[in-house]
Parts: structure tokens; sequence; C-alpha cells
């Protein structure tokens, strides 16, 4: 006969407690317990207690191996079930021994209706290091269920995998947004709803009045950014600066040998390279860089209010001053095919026909930034990984311890960008290198971006390792801040990202004006469509986990105890650092101090 005591920790969340009967099986390398109720008189297992509780076994089961936790609802309440279900969040369990130490089993899950969870010890255990076969067979066991509760499915042919919704009818409650999230995410969304409906604007079909009427669109839910934004939308530099620091940071690279398709003269940049210089000498100095948004060509495009709407697929060059000077656009194409018809449009040019090219590589920059670098690249691919996680590893791996264009153009877009999506391009350090853009200044992406990477460079090797799991955990984290956190900032002020444009893109010059400029932006209604979107997805609907904060204390050995203490603490200086650097620029770039990075894509 052998006496144990079980600690319990139930979870703080609403409705984390429960009024179901609780039992216990101790599992040994000698045998395993009967149920051992785990029952005091009144009410246990209340939301954020922890609860003792003396449990008898009659034998003696060896060293222990597992514990399964089996809930049941009391048996007044049985003839009512499953009305009467009761769901309950377990933290941890611990068991201490007749002798020796206590011995931690963190849960931190969800247990529904009348169920069983089955517990492991808390050290982090590979496949080969589990030689007792219960343990293997345990381990089996866990991953037959998950495969068969995660299935893979095509949601579109070229499109990556995911999750195949039909084996999880009733989803798991430890892979739902919490209540509260819930509660937030759609009051956040309907308060902007409201509001412009009450404007009347959310009904409207028709064009903008003038620019100054779109400001009441923003004039609701204002931040310093996007105040910046409204102030310095039509200048050059910062055109050229969200290129960089904006919501798609991912395109621009160095320039040494012009396109054949873009065939930019001398005399059309020289008012702004200056005397003494030429293409080719900035070419060799490695000054010019291009944005191509060549991948939407020919894409298909939406129709909106019973209107067809437009595409285009331009190319940008860009000059980098010499020693601090801000980054500039030199010209712009709005195809890929030159001639007539597509003309090359330059800072020179009257003032509408400059701003309306503009505009159309920032309408670019929403399709791609909105189809590529968040839905595919931070969504898709990540649902890729955590599929792939939940199918192929236990729960005691070491890796669970820390954790204008329509649907039809999307859907080609992404078909279309997968052919070319490789592994360097989801690694920051390779990627930047493969842009060329190593030493462009002010380009805070890459900085911030780099120091939370921070590791070195086939999966043969532990290196190799080390950069597919960062690279997966930086994806899912913070560049899904970088292009996910600032979509509100950088749209409320719809001129600067139009989501569509109602008007072709124009084959000459000296035809626009601010009436052609404003047709040409979306309708009112669509504006609004776009506005409430980007507003509930920009901002994490509450239960925020900062980037290197675990609540789940999955680790009970000292060692990654220890890792994570080092990386919080790095993280906090990366976080004064840029901070500090913040304090100095007219626009704070926020998107990867580490406080505002979720540890994961959360919304």
């Amino acid at each position: 006969m052998a006496e144990f005591r079980v600690r319990v920790s139930t979870g703080e969340a609403f409705g984390a407690g429960t009024w179901d009967e609780m039992s216990v099986i101790i599992v040994g390398t000698e045998g395993e317990t009967l149920p051992l109720p785990l029952d005091h008189f009144g009410k246990e297992f209340s939301a954020g207690a922890e609860e003792d509780f003396e449990v008898t076994c009659p034998q003696d089961v060896g060293r222990v191996l597992l514990l399964r936790l089996h809930k049941t609802p009391p048996a007044l309440l049985r003839p009512f079930w499953p009305l009467a279900s009761d769901a309950w969040f377990c933290r941890w369990v611990q068991l201490t021994p007749p002798r020796g130490a206590p011995l931690r089993f963190p849960c931190y899950q969800w247990l529904e209706d009348q169920g069983s969870l089955v517990l492991r010890e808390g050290t982090a255990k590979i496949s080969w290091e589990d030689r007792h076969p219960t343990l293997q067979q345990q381990r089996q066991e866990e991953l037959q269920a998950r495969r068969e509760m995660y299935s893979w499915k095509t949601y579109i042919p070229g499109w990556p995998r995911c999750l195949n919704e039909e084996t999880i009818k009733n989803l798991d409650l430890n892979i739902k947004y919490s209540l509260a999230k819930n509660i937030t995410f759609y009051l956040r969304g309907g308060s902007m709803l409201a509001h412009l409906k009450l404007k009347g604007l959310l009904d409207r079909k028709g064009l903008w009045k003038s620019l100054e009427e779109m400001r009441s669109v923003f004039s609701f839910r204002k931040t310093p950014a996007v105040e910046y934004v409204f102030e310095h939308w039509q200048e050059d530099a910062f055109f050229a600066y969200q290129f960089l620091n904006g919501l798609n940071p991912v395109l621009i690279r160095r320039c040494r040998h012009l396109p054949k398709n873009f065939p930019v003269t001398d005399a059309m940049v020289a008012p702004v390279l200056g005397p003494g210089t030429s293409l080719q000498a900035e070419l060799e100095k490695g000054s010019l860089f291009l944005v191509d948004h060549g991948i939407l060509s020919g894409i298909r495009t939406n129709v909106i209010n019973r209107r067809p709407q437009f595409s285009a697929a331009p190319m940008t060059l860009l000059y980098q001053r010499p020693g601090c000077g801000p980054l500039l656009p030199l010209a712009i194409q709005l195809s890929q095919t030159p001639g007539p018809d597509s003309p090359i449009f330059l800072p020179s040019d009257d003032k509408w026909d400059w701003l309306l090219a503009k505009t159309w590589v920032r309408n670019a920059e929403f399709s791609i930034h909105e189809a590529l670098t968040h839905l595919l690249q931070v969504h898709l691919v990540a649902e890729v990984f955590t599929l792939a996680t939940l199918r192929q590893l236990p729960h005691c791996h070491p890796l669970f311890k820390s954790t204008g264009i329509g649907i039809e153009g999307f859907s080609e877009l992404i078909q279309r960008y997968m052919e070319q999506l490789n592994y360097s391009i989801l690694c920051l350090p390779e990627d930047i290198r493969a842009r060329g853009v190593e030493d462009i200044p002010g380009y805070y992406y890459r900085d911030d971006g780099i120091q939370i990477w921070g590791v070195p460079s086939s999966l043969g090797t532990r290196e190799a390792l080390i950069q597919y799991v960062t690279m997966v955990i930086f994806t899912c984290s913070a560049k899904h801040s970088a292009v996910g956190t600032g979509q509100f900032d950088f749209s409320a002020w719809m001129p600067n990202l139009p989501p569509t444009m109602q008007l072709p893109p124009p084959t000459s010059k000296g035809q626009a004006s601010l009436e052609k400029f404003i047709a040409t932006l979306p309708p009112v209604n669509a504006t609004c469509d776009v506005i409430i979107a980007l507003w509930a997805l920009s901002k994490e609907p509450g239960d925020r986990r900062s980037l290197g904060t675990y609540p789940d204390e999955h680790f009970t050995e000292v060692a990654p105890c220890w890792s994570i203490a080092a990386f919080q603490s790095r993280l906090a200086q990366i976080s004064r650092d840029i901070q500090e650097r913040n304090q100095d620029l007219e626009l704070p770039y926020t998107y990867l101090d580490p406080p505002i990075i979720e540890n994961s894509v959360s919304i």
C-alpha cells in the first residue's frame, strides 16, 4: 500500500472550473491503479484554484510513468448529460510519491464532456528516449489520434494544403479562440461598422465627393501613424519609405541591371540624380533599387457594385541618395510591356499624372501584401507548419514546450507564387542577402527582424534544424506582426493603399486630374468594407501573449528554463534599443518591438 499526494491546478480563464467529478489512474513500471477519486466535501476545481488530495494505492506500481485524468458528471446530473456537460481547464498535476521528489505533469488543456487525458511527466523526450513499452505505446496512440483528428485537405489546387474541418466538426476547445477574445474581436469590428452605418457611408455605392470627405472614414479611430500617413501620403520620400517599413517590406531589391522591359533613360532621371552621374554609374555603385509587381500581370479582377475593377503590374525604380538621404522613386511603368501605351511616369511629370502612377503602385502593394505576404506566407504556410506539428509530434516532444482582386484573382496569385516560393524567401537573413538590401539605410524591418532572428545559418545538421525551427517561429510571430499589425495604420487613409481601382491604368500622360483620380479610387462602400476588416484584423483582440511569454509552464528541466530566461532578457534589451531609436524618428517603427509581437499567429 502506498500513499500519494496529488496537487491539481485549475486555469483562471472564464469557465475553467467545473462541478464534474475527477479521478486519477497512476501508471507505473509495475502496473497501474484503479481510478482514484479526487474528492473533497464541496466544490473542487474552481477557476484559479490549486488543491491537494491524498490518494492510497493498494499495490506498488513501481516508477511512475503516466497519469490518466478522468472526468465524469456528478451522479445527479448524469441523466441530463450531455446537456449538463461542463468543460474543465487543467494547468498541471503534481504527484508526490511516498519516497522521492514531486513529479510535475504539465497539462494546459481543456477536458470536455465525459472524457480522459493522458499526462506525461514534464521532461521533454524525443522518440528514442522512450525506452519503456508503455511510453512508446502512449506516444504512438497520441499521434494516431492526432492524425485522425487533424487531417489534410486541398482547399484550392495550387494552394498549400490545410486542415480538413470535416474531421473536427466539434472544434477542440484547445484550438478555439477564447470567449473573451471572440467578444472583443466582434465588438471591435461592430463598433466601426455601426459608426460608418450611422454616417450613411456603408451602403453608398457611388464615388467619394472629395478627398476631404474620405477623412470621415478614419476620424473615428485615429492613431499617430494614421495621422502621419494622411499628412505625408503624397510625398515621394514617404512613398519610397513604405517599401522599407510599410506593410510589405519584402519586395525591394538592389538593381544592378535594368530589366529590358523597363527602358528608363538618363534623360528621364537626370532631374533626380543630378549632374555628374548617370544610370550606369549608379547601377554600378549599387544605389538603385527595383520593386517589380510583375506577378500581377494579367491577373483576373473583381466586379464591385456591378462594375469591373482593374489591376496593374507596375515596375518602380528607386534611388538611394549618397549619405543618409531618403530613398526616392525615379520612375514607374505600370505594365510589364513597354511601348506607346505604357509610358514611364516620372517625378517631373504633372502632379496628378505622377500621383496617379504612385497610387497604382500602392494598389499593387495592397494586392501582393494581402494575398501573398500576409495570407499565404504568415497564415496559409503557418497552418501547414502547425498541422504538420500536430500530426507528427506528440505533446512531450521538445518543440511543444515553446511554442481589388477577388477570390479568383487571389487564388490565381497564390498559385503563381507557390511555384516560386522557396525556403530562402522564408529565412530572413538569406532573403535580405538575396535582395541585396543589407546596407540600405533606414530599413527598420531588416534591422529589428535580424535582431529577433539571431541564429546561425538539408536538415542534416543541428544548425540547419535550428534555422528551420527559427524560420517557423519567426514567420508565425515577428513576420506576422510586421505585415499585419500596421494594416489599419497604412490603410485608414485609403488613397495611400487603395484595395481596388475602378478605372484602367493610364495609357498616356496629361490626362489625369483630381476628378479622374477620385473616379479611379474605390467606391464608398468598398472603402468602408475594407477599413472595417483591417481595423478588426490589425489589433490583437485580448489574451495577448507577447513573444517570449510562456504562461503555460511545459518545461520542468533547469536548462530550458534558463534558456527561456536568457531569451526574455535579450528581447527586453532589443525592446529598449528599439524604443530609444524610435524617439528620434518622425514615424516610429514599432511593429517588431517584442512586446507588440505575439508568440504566434493569433488573428
